[in-house]
């Protein structure tokens, strides 16, 4: 036998070896107790030395493979009601980052955690967590935790308890997981998925029991296994929310109102062992915190974050095909019953639609067919309009009562991988636009988890009424991707397409349609630690653009990217993009068939982070772009500091700053006074400045009561220095018009929105809180942008303004122990 041939049976034995190793999974037998455990952080109990002992942590960073530096030790039990788990990590106290923090929110503290997937597929989970501090983390995973094991449903809260006690040599979490809190099927004996982790903190090391290995895309597809967990039985999983609020507005000019008393519920009931029903009745979402507003020059609508509860959690089945923006609930959208006189003004627009009633359904099956349903009603709104000729005001109803409905068909498969159907639909009364979105998307792994296939066909229908007479938009999209997701070289194509009909934005969200785009991308990944670097990324991608309809170039560009994390884990990226040649912009104008050309650009970005462990963090980042045949120049720079005062209070700061000298875009449209047809579109030679300033701070009084504030000031000023019109034939030509009227330039903004957001909370009981906050708004948009900063601060501060305080209490029913309550009196 020669060399090579050796040298390739070697090579193929090491293969094998490594994929059968990957495939043979931890595993320990589950153990039932009859005896009562006690959650107070101290495995006292006898049982406990029954239960296997689960050690052997291994690192997943910052040496991916690497024993853990610590030991850890951990064992559960179970029995008719709950998953209890004690773990014992090991540490000089000393040494261990006890810091308190809000619920949901892990800080820099160490902690524990473990995950669970009952039905063992690797695509949907839950995982809970606490702190040495003993504050609570919980969170469900979709799609296998992919993105990240922070990064799912970390908007839902379950209930259930946790003690911990820190000793000189170790510190103790014990754990009380009732069966309410996991989805799981009601077979006699059941295999679970399982995988514990932990933190340490002053070494900034990550470890699991069953090892997770960067290289493989996915969390809960490297888990471990709980076996034999024998005659569980699903509860009845009945738990009722009953709220009582009071809120009290304020404005410049109006004054206070008289308080508000609101009531109402939100309801989760089990339908089976599989599934479960949430509803919120009469809801009431004014606590919630305010939108980072923004000066919007573009053509596309912003996208706001989704800040009501009821919206956040549980919603990952929902999202999978990218149809449901919830926000959209409660919006409004201006469908009015008739057309506006000529003699008729609007003098007050409603911004939100009453939410009557919402609820959904979602759970999965034993085969793995995950089950989606999702509605939700709002009432109609009205403007006030003024008849200017005799000053009689009328109200027109804009949007009318409206359903929203979402069904999710979610079905897993082998090797982690799943297919998914998702139909959205919108109908509103009185004959206003109905909209329907049908979606099938899927992800395929190969067996060995090295390729993903994914792809995505949706098809849209919206239908409208003019006088009585029905017409329907259809429109469709397809995307389609192939990517290399293990090793060290990673790469992968896709293609999307979406037609110019095709319209998702009744539910949900898309900035602009009409295009069809080819990507492909490349990376290298060093996962392990070298040379001065933890682990470090290079990526390269490349993404060309036309239109859909008609299929006209719009864009090419290219960009490369590298980050990395030092070996005093301090971060560090740059990246830098261009886009070469003339590119089209189609959307800019507002008006079909005048295409605004842009001439090449490029652009670079470097960022850096400190060590996250310091007292004092500091994070920034410096932007530069170009582009040369504009003489345009945009800088913007980002800096922000975090600062820990003990173990109960932080305070940190961001100050973003942006300036776009010689930038284009879009400024009017005139019309023709006598028959409005259009005239010509305006085209402006600008100055764009950004200032955004945020504080955020905090002070924690225990695991269980803190209060958080939040300042931040948005100022926007664009200057106008030329004006062009845009041609038919896509030329900026010279213009008469001055954007100068009754001696101010008319087309200038100095946009301010300030706002402050402080909460206490106080969790007085598991699953039932109390919350008191305070808000202020402030708005400005003027055109004065000759004001230095500090003027401009001081009249936007002196402006008129809102305030609302509103205090909410939820107090948390289970059913089960009102039954067991009654049963044993």
């Amino acid at each position: 036998m020669n060399f090579n041939k050796l040298t390739t049976l070697l090579l193929a034995l090491v293969w094998s070896i490594s994929v059968n190793a990957q495939q043979e999974r931890k595993s320990f037998e589950a153990v039932r107790t009859n005896e009562k455990i006690t959650i107070d952080g101290v495995m006292d109990e006898d049982v406990w030395c029954q239960a296997p002992l689960v050690t052997d942590f291994i690192q997943n960073s910052p040496n991916p493979g690497m024993p853990s530096s610590k030991k850890t030790e951990v064992r559960m039990l179970y029995d008719d009601e709950a998953i209890y788990i004690v773990a014992q990590l090991y540490d000089k106290k000393e040494d261990v980052f006890n810091l308190l923090t809000n619920r949901d929110n892990i800080g820099n503290s160490d902690y524990f955690g473990v995950s669970f997937d009952p039905y063992n597929a690797g695509l949907n989970g839950v995982g809970i967590f606490v702190t040495v501090a003993g504050v609570q983390y919980d969170t469900r995973y979709s799609n296998g935790g992919n993105e990240s094991i922070w990064r799912n449903d970390s908007g839902w809260n379950a209930v259930w308890l946790s003690s911990v006690k820190i000793s000189d040599e170790y510190w103790t979490v014990e754990m009380k997981i009732p069966y309410a809190v996991l989805r799981f099927s009601s077979q006699d004996v059941q295999n679970w998925g399982i995988n514990f982790m932990r933190q340490n903190t002053s070494l900034n090391e990550s470890s699991y029991w069953s090892p997770i290995d960067p290289e493989i895309s996915g969390y809960l597809n490297q888990a471990g296994v709980v076996k034999n967990i024998k005659n569980i039985k699903p509860p009845t999983r009945l738990f009722l929310y009953p709220y009582v609020s009071t809120v009290v507005n304020r404005a410049t000019g109006v004054g206070t109102s008289n308080p508000r008393l609101n009531g109402g519920m939100d309801i989760k009931y089990g339908i089976n062992d599989a599934f479960t029903l949430d509803m919120t009745l009469i809801p009431d979402f004014s606590g919630v915190r305010s939108d980072r507003q923004v000066l919007n020059l573009s053509p596309f609508e912003v996208k706001f974050d989704e800040n009501r509860a009821f919206f956040t959690e549980g919603v990952e089945l929902f999202n999978k095909a990218g149809l449901f923006y919830s926000r959209r609930i409660g919006g409004t959208f201006g469908h009015r019953s008739r057309a506006l006189n000529n003699n008729e003004s609007v003098i007050y627009s409603p911004d939100a639609a009453q939410l009557i009633n919402a609820s959904k359904i979602t759970g999965r099956t034993n085969k793995g067919l995950g089950i989606g349903f999702f509605n939700a009603i709002t009432k109609p709104t009205y403007l006030e309009v003024e008849n200017i000729d005799t000053g009689e005001k009328t109200q027109v109803e804009a949007d009318p009562l409206t359903n929203f409905n979402v069904i999710v068909l979610d079905q897993n498969l082998k090797n982690n991988s799943s297919v998914t159907l998702t139909n959205t639909n919108v109908t509103r009364a009185k004959k206003g636009d109905d909209a329907n979105v049908t979606a099938f998307n899927f992800s395929l792994n190969d067996a060995n988890r090295n390729w993903r296939a994914s792809g995505f066909f949706g098809y849209s229908n919206v239908a409208s009424y003019s006088d009585d007479i029905k017409s329907t938009k259809g429109g469709i999209k397809y995307n389609i991707g192939i990517n290399k997701n293990r090793g060290q070289f990673q790469y992968g194509i896709n293609r999307n397409v979406e037609s110019d009909t095709y319209d998702i934005n009744d539910l949900g969200f898309l900035r602009q349609s009409n295009q069809i785009e080819h990507g492909a991308n490349f990376s290298f990944n060093q996962f392990s630690p070298v040379g001065a670097f933890n682990n470090y990324r290079i990526r390269l991608n490349a993404n060309h653009e036309q239109l859909y309809e008609p299929q006209e170039f719009s864009s090419w560009r290219y960009s490369i990217n590298a980050n990395g994390q030092l070996k005093n884990f301090w971060s560090l990226s740059a990246e830098f993009n261009q886009s070469p040649g003339t590119s089209n912009d189609f959307f800019e104008s507002r008006v079909a068939g005048y295409v605004f050309k842009k001439p090449s650009y490029h652009s670079g970005r470097i960022n850096i982070n400190t060590d996250s462990r310091k007292q004092v963090r500091v994070s920034g980042n410096l932007r530069y772009g170009r582009r040369p045949d504009w003489d345009q120049t945009d800088i913007s720079s980002n800096l922000s500091a975090r600062i820990r005062i003990g173990e109960r209070s932080e305070i940190s700061h961001n100050l973003e700053i942006s300036r776009q000298n010689n930038e284009r875009g879009y400024a009017r449209r005139l019309y023709d006074s006598g028959t409005g047809d259009l005239e010509s579109v305006i085209f402006g030679r600008r100055e764009v400045r950004n200032f955004t300033n945020t504080l955020n701070g905090s002070y924690i009084f225990t695991n269980r009561m803190g209060l958080t504030l939040r300042v931040r000031h948005y100022w926007s000023r664009v200057d106008y220095k030329e004006f062009y019109e845009l041609t038919e034939d896509d030329e900026l030509i010279a213009t008469n018009y001055t954007g100068i009227d009754s001696g101010e330039r008319v087309d200038n903004r100095n946009y301010n929105a300030f706002n402050i957001d402080m909460e206490y909370n106080w969790q007085f009981a598991p699953g039932s809180e109390i919350k008191a906050i305070w808000k202020r708004s402030i708005g400005t948009n003027d055109y004065d942008t000759q004001l230095r900063f500090f003027d401009n601060f001081n009249n936007t501060f002196g402006a008129p303004n809102v305030d609302s305080i509103t205090i909410r209490m939820v107090y948390f029913i289970d059913y089960l122990n009102i039954k067991n309550i009654f049963t044993k009196g």
